[in-house]
């Protein structure tokens, strides 16, 4: 019979396993601060607890189930690219983003996706599962042991459609937010989703305090359409005011992802258009970032990305209308790890 996955436990289910087991509670920091701080990955290794209770654990749960498949490193930029081997023989990309100052890794939480945006290589994949809360947190947690750093952020942006593994990943988020377990900052934290209002609305109750990001990809429904399928109800209008609702009541900076697709989406009055939009339904207090995503060939379509002028008069035109926009220089390009690549 296959373990229970250990890192799928939230804080309150391991103390009761540890009362259980007849200790006190007080051994649950100490638990936490192996499994999440020191991010060791055998139980025999809890020195400080007593060894009956190392051998329970041990007996009882898989404090790590996945395997390194493989990983590349990216010659353009350090980039690092993992492909985790799940115990049901699937596949889960993660990317470490390395910057100046933090180390940034872009997390998945499902196998394949049900999206299937046409811009999106990884929206290719056939959906085949939810990732646990566990799985979820181990490809930080895997990263963070093979190359001995610590975690400073987290994109929810890697394979699948963030909100609709809502409780997971937000049982996760708790985990990585709270200073006794992995301790990464709030605003460290992005939730990427394509819009599904109710959810973000659901987010928006739970006051995590982490940074959301609507993939709107165009400044209106019609152009919408051609790229991202029905399966996504709602109109860009009603992503927009509910993204807006969310940055109002955590007190965080609303990110629009815009993906530029040469003849598509790119031009002038596409850039007017998603001003207006933008000017509706905010106001000056209001803290919106848009990020400019160049189209990264797949070799698994027609589309193209625009040419650096164009890229550059749609960001100008943002700027000029008071809209802080930055394009986003693709990272891991080489080793199929940049935005939308990740099915490759």
């Amino acid at each position: 019979m296959m373990k229970k996955h250990f890192l799928d436990l939230k804080p309150k289910e391991i103390k009761e396993y540890i009362q259980k087991c007849g200790h006190g509670s007080y051994r649950l920091a100490q638990v936490l601060e192996w499994a999440y701080k020191k991010k060791v990955d055998d139980f025999h290794s809890f020195s400080n607890l007593p060894k009956d209770l190392r051998n329970r654990l041990d007996s009882d749960f898989a404090l790590r189930v996945f395997k390194i498949k493989n990983k590349s490193t990216s010659g353009l930029d350090g980039t690092i690219r993992y492909n985790f081997l799940t115990r049901d023989g699937n596949t889960v990309p993660a990317v470490l983003l390395p910057q100046r100052e933090r180390n940034v890794v872009c997390i998945s939480t499902q196998i394949g996706c049900v999206i299937g945006c046409k811009f999106c290589n990884s929206g290719k994949k056939r959906f085949v599962r939810n990732l646990t809360r566990g799985e979820i947190l181990e490809q930080a947690l895997d990263v963070e042991k093979d190359l001995s750093i610590k975690t400073d952020g987290i994109l929810f942006m890697g394979m699948g459609e963030p909100l609709l593994n809502f409780d997971n990943i937000v049982n996760a988020i708790k985990t990585m937010t709270d200073p006794e377990q992995m301790g990464i900052g709030r605003r460290h934290i992005t939730v990427s989703t394509v819009g599904f209002i109710e959810e973000i609305r659901k987010l928006r109750q739970e006051k995590l305090g982490i940074r959301l990001a609507v993939s709107l990809h165009a400044p209106d429904d019609e152009i919408r359409g051609r790229f991202i399928p029905g399966v996504v109800p709602y109109s860009i209008e009603e992503i927009l005011k509910e993204g807006i609702a969310y940055s109002r009541s955590n007190n965080s900076r609303l990110t629009i992802e815009y993906v530029l697709i040469a003849n598509e989406n790119d031009t002038l009055l596409s850039a007017k258009k998603i001003v207006k939009l933008i000017k509706k339904h905010s106001d000056r207090d209001d803290k919106i970032q848009i990020n400019l995503i160049p189209y990264n060939q797949t070799g698994k379509d027609k589309l193209l990305c625009p040419s650096k002028e164009k890229i550059e008069s749609f960001r100008s035109f943002l700027i000029k209308s008071k809209i802080l926009a930055i394009v986003r220089e693709p990272r891991g390009l080489d080793i199929g790890s940049a935005c939308g690549q990740l099915g490759v």
